[in-house]
């Protein structure tokens, strides 16, 4: 007997609930509308020129090839958008 399983995987709909905040949301408000399906190192920012830019992490059932690394970037506790790096 074969049993399959199935693990979703998070991936897309990480990156579409990221590029789907609206430019100039507060901080706080990201923080609360944060799905559960994956982290963001919200203790632990990295800051280039003015912004603040906070890594997304374990994303569920990701198995993500290119092994991007995806940030929510922010300037004055505001959404600038997503930035995305090899």
């Amino acid at each position: 007997m074969i049993k399959l399983t199935a693990c979703k995987n998070y991936y897309n709909d990480t990156i579409h609930w990221a590029d789907d905040i609206k430019q100039g949301t507060d901080i706080l408000t990201v923080k609360r509308t944060q799905p559960n399906f994956f982290e963001v190192e919200w203790g632990k920012p990295d800051t280039f020129e003015n912004q603040l830019r906070y890594e997304l992490l374990n994303i569920k059932g990701s198995n993500d090839p290119l092994r991007m690394q995806h940030f929510l970037v922010f300037i004055d506790n505001k959404y600038e958008g997503r930035r995305s790096f090899k």
